[in-house]
C-alpha cells in the first residue's frame, strides 16, 4: 500500500464504517435504568418537583399544593479511546484484524453508558442524590412536617449488592446525560507530526457524558442474602414509601438487578416456577431479571 492522503482517507472510511457496525450490533442492558437526557451545557442543573397532588373528593375550597423544586447538577465528563497504526504496517499490507478491531471499538462505545450507569449503581450509597443524602441511605427526608425520613438500603449482609428498581414510572431512578456521542476519527496526513515523530497514524474516539440520580424512592440497594425473606423485606418497603402528605407514593418494584456473584441465587429465586420441594414459587417471574455482569 503506498501511503497517500486518498489511501488514508479511504482506510479512514473504512474503518469508521466498522465502527458505526459495531455500534449497531450492541445491547446495552443499564440504559432502562435511566431517563436520557440530551445535555447542551458543560454542566447541567435539574429542579425535581415534590410529589404530584393526588385527586381527591371535591369538598369546598381546592386544596392547594405547592410544588417544591430541589436542584441538583450534573457535570459531563470526557472519555476517550485511542490507538494507533503504524506506517509499516501499512506500508506492508498488515491490516487484516484492525476491521474487527474497530468494529469492536464501536460495541465499547455504545456501551460505554452502561460502564458509566455501573458506577453510578456501585457508588449510589457514597454519592449524594438531590436532598443531599447519599442516593443509598438510610435517612431520606420524606419532607413532611414531622421531619420523617425513609430508608433505601439494607446493609445487613455482606454479599455483593442487588437492587430492586420501579420502571414503571415515566421519571426513572438514575439519569443518562449525553453531551457527545461516541464518534471516531483518524488522522490521514502523512505530514503530521506526530506522525513524523512516532511513524503512528492516531485513531481516536471521543464522547462526553454523566450518569446521576433521580428519586431514591425509586430504586433500594440490599447486601442481604437474596432468599425469599429478604426480597420481601426490599420489595415491601418500597410498597410502603409515603410522601410529605402521608399518602402512598405507588412504588412497585418490577425489576431486580444483580452481579456475577449472586446470579444463582436470585436467578433461583425469581426464574423458577417450582421450590425443590415442588410447590409452587410465588415469586416466579414477579420482578424481570437484569444481569449486569460488569456488577461483578
Amino acid at each position: 500500500m503506498q501511503i497517500t492522503a486518498p489511501a488514508l482517507q479511504a482506510l479512514r472510511t473504512a474503518y469508521n464504517s466498522m465502527f458505526k457496525r459495531g455500534q449497531s450490533t450492541a445491547k446495552p442492558k443499564l440504559l432502562l435504568l435511566a431517563t436520557r437526557v440530551t445535555s447542551s451545557t458543560k454542566t447541567e442543573t435539574y429542579g425535581f418537583l415534590g410529589a404530584m397532588p393526588i385527586f381527591r373528593k371535591w369538598l369546598g375550597e381546592k386544596r392547594w399544593k405547592a410544588l417544591a423544586e430541589r436542584a441538583y447538577q450534573l457535570i459531563n465528563d470526557a472519555y476517550e479511546a485511542t490507538t494507533g497504526i503504524h506506517k509499516h504496517q501499512l506500508a506492508d499490507d498488515n491490516l487484516g484484524i484492525f476491521p474487527a478491531i474497530f468494529e469492536g471499538w464501536g460495541q465499547e462505545a455504545t456501551l460505554w453508558p452502561d460502564r458509566v450507569l455501573t458506577i453510578a449503581l456501585q457508588q449510589g450509597h457514597l454519592t449524594a442524590c438531590f436532598d443531599n443524602q447519599n442516593f443509598f441511605d438510610a435517612a431520606h427526608p420524606t419532607y413532611d412536617a414531622a421531619g420523617s425520613t425513609y430508608s433505601n438500603t439494607n446493609t445487613a449482609g455482606q454479599v455483593e449488592p442487588w437492587f430492586l428498581v420501579d420502571l414503571s414510572k415515566p421519571l426513572k431512578p438514575l439519569i443518562w446525560q449525553e453531551r457527545e456521542a461516541p464518534h471516531f476519527w483518524m488522522i490521514t496526513d502523512p505530514q503530521d507530526s506526530k506522525v513524523a515523530d512516532t511513524g503512528m497514524f492516531g485513531c481516536y474516539a471521543e464522547a462526553r457524558g454523566a450518569a446521576g440520580y433521580t428519586m431514591p424512592f425509586l430504586a433500594y440497594r440490599s447486601t442481604a442474602t437474596p432468599n425469599a425473606a429478604n426480597f420481601v423485606a426490599a420489595r415491601d418497603a418500597m410498597a410502603a414509601y409515603k410522601d410529605e402528605n402521608g399518602d402512598p407514593r405507588g412504588i412497585t418494584a418490577t425489576h431486580i438487578v444483580y452481579g456475577v456473584s449472586t446470579r444463582a441465587a436470585i436467578e433461583d429465586l425469581i426464574k423458577k416456577q417450582n421450590l425443590a420441594g415442588g410447590e409452587s414459587n410465588v415469586h416466579w417471574n414477579s420482578v424481570e431479571c437484569v444481569f449486569a455482569e460488569r456488577l461483578a
